[in-house]
């Protein structure tokens, strides 16, 4: 497999990663570290435990994860403009809602909107974007895509811990919905780039290929390399998913005070942006398939520091490992699936294992909750998630290359 040399890869990929990128960097809002950030407000306005606000938060998730498997589907039959435009307004309608929610059934709803149009459909669309191009570009593509997650992750924390010092929670989604608002507008104007949307298509089957036979979900779902891998789609949005939810609460049973939380959120994100670009430049030399079977490593580390270890450098050392892991999983989960079912039905194949990545990771803030109220030690956190990813890296191990079923 040879990687294409830098100024052809920016001739070639450039506008799709641009797109991606902007539209990573947007689903942000629909994510759990920003949501998380709100937490606190969002308890005592709703007079809910740590585990009733999770409750909350896991059936909002998993009914997005459930609504995906159709809707991440759409994006092999529409625009990458017209998908994006659509998840725009729902997010930017979510984040308005959470600003003025006053009853516990409109907060479930609006947590719905959030993670279904914010983690569920602009995150899809800006990966899978990327994840359509061809051996050779893909793996670079996806990570400087993933890039606008990460630069959500590294930015967005200390602009919500600034307002939330000066006003309170709901300002902060006021804010939030009045940003999406905007981008929408200018991606109206720019017309989203719409070379992005040829460009980023699938790589072409040859001239006197027969026609692809569709992939139903029922086929996908049966194929033994995607029920093998799905433990490792799941891990890093899952665990992740548990942990940032619930930072404050780890920071206050751990005595981080919130300036070092903030600052090893930015580690996180930092290193993350290792984690991607380390993955995406070997997916593209040796191949997603070999990466897979030691990307989760550092998640398990992350795990055994939060159960082994005391005092304030665990807090940015947890964090970096999270942040590696994370930043490999955006590139490595969407490499994997293109080289196992091929790019024209992409979409579709990322759609089921994004739905499985979500309802994982609407388990986890519940569960979390439920030790936290516990008041149990953190090892009851890390141990699982530690183990979750070592049994899902040998089950990588099972996956060898092969024909894929779509070109």
């Amino acid at each position: 497999m040879s990687p294409e040399s830098a100024p052809s890869f920016l001739r070639a990929a450039g506008p799709v990663v641009a797109v991606a990128f902007a539209l990573a960097f947007l689903s942000s809002f629909g994510q759990t570290y920003f949501i998380a950030l709100s937490s606190p407000g969002i308890r005592a306005a709703f007079d809910l435990t740590h585990a009733g606000f999770g409750a909350l938060y896991s059936a909002a998730t998993l009914a997005s994860g459930l609504l995906m498997i159709f809707a991440g589907g759409a994006l092999d039959r529409v625009s990458v403009r017209a998908y994006a435009g659509v998840a725009l307004a729902g997010l930017a309608a979510a984040a308005l809602a959470m600003s003025v929610v006053t009853h516990p059934a409109l907060l479930l709803a609006t947590l719905f909107g959030l993670r279904l149009f914010g983690q569920g459909m602009l995150a899809h669309a800006a990966i899978t974007s990327a994840a359509r191009l061809r051996a050779g570009l893909r793996g670079r593509a996806t990570a400087l895509a993933s890039f606008g997650m990460t630069a959500g992750e590294g930015l967005l924390p200390f602009a919500a811990v600034a307002v939330l010092a000066a006003s309170d929670w709901r300002a902060l989604w006021q804010i939030a919905a009045a940003t999406l608002v905007l981008a929408l507008a200018a991606g109206a104007t720019l017309g989203l780039r719409a070379r992005a949307d040829t460009r980023g298509a699938p790589e072409p089957a040859a001239a006197d290929a027969p026609p692809p036979t569709p992939l139903s979900r029922r086929r996908i779902l049966a194929d033994p390399g995607f029920l093998s891998f799905l433990p490792a789609i799941a891990a890093p949005s899952a665990i992740v998913t548990g942990f940032f939810f619930h930072q404050r609460e780890i920071a206050e049973a751990s005595g981080w005070p919130l300036p070092l939380l903030a600052a090893s959120i930015s580690v996180f994100a930092l290193v993350s942006v290792i984690g991607s670009l380390g993955a995406g430049a070997l997916v593209d030399r040796i191949g997603a398939l070999t990466v897979c079977r030691f990307h989760l490593l550092p998640l398990a580390g992350a795990g055994l520091v939060l159960s082994t270890m005391d005092g304030a450098v665990v807090a940015p050392l947890f964090f970096a490992l999270l942040g590696l892991a994370a930043g490999a999983g955006h590139v490595v989960s969407a490499a994997v699936l293109a080289e196992l079912f091929g790019t024209r039905q992409l979409g579709r194949v990322r759609a089921l294992g994004t739905a499985v990545m979500v309802v994982a990771s609407a388990t986890t803030p519940a569960l979390a909750g439920l030790v936290l109220d516990a008041e149990a030690s953190l090892a009851w956190l890390g141990l699982p998630a530690a183990g979750w990813a070592l049994g899902a890296s040998a089950l990588n191990l099972r996956l060898r290359r092969r024909a894929p079923a779509l070109p």
